[in-house]
């Protein structure tokens, strides 16, 4: 059975490459530019694992960590960040709001972070 990932990811273009990198790895994928987008697809449909940028528009990555965590049908969701912001406090903030991975965008290739985070699905 198909695994179905969202992607929450702002850059369009990045946006674009990884959705394409996880469908060709037979996922389904459900992109979103904001997490105020992402929230209702999540409450919504069938989603097995969230990527999760931190510096988005309007609510940061943070916040919908939080917010996910407080709804009890979405507290257990697997969410894995991938983020160009590496500083240890978002690090640890991120950490306890129970992500599975935190990923630095600009220490790896994109090629990579995707195997990556296809083996935590």
């Amino acid at each position: 059975m198909k695994k179905n990932v969202l992607l929450i990811e702002d850059d369009r273009a990045l946006n674009e490459a990884i959705k394409m990198k996880l469908e060709k790895a037979g996922y389904g994928v459900v992109s979103a530019l904001t997490a105020e987008e992402a929230i209702p697809v999540l409450e919504n449909q069938p989603i097995d694992f969230v990527w999760l940028d931190i510096l988005l528009p309007g609510m940061n990555g943070l916040e919908f960590l939080r917010v996910i965590r407080q709804k009890p049908l979405l507290k257990d969701k697997k969410v894995a960040v991938v983020s160009v912001s590496g500083s240890y406090g978002t690090k640890e903030e991120a950490r306890k709001w129970g992500i599975v991975d935190y990923i630095v965008k600009s220490e790896y290739k994109l090629n990579d972070i995707v195997d990556r985070i296809i083996s935590q699905i």
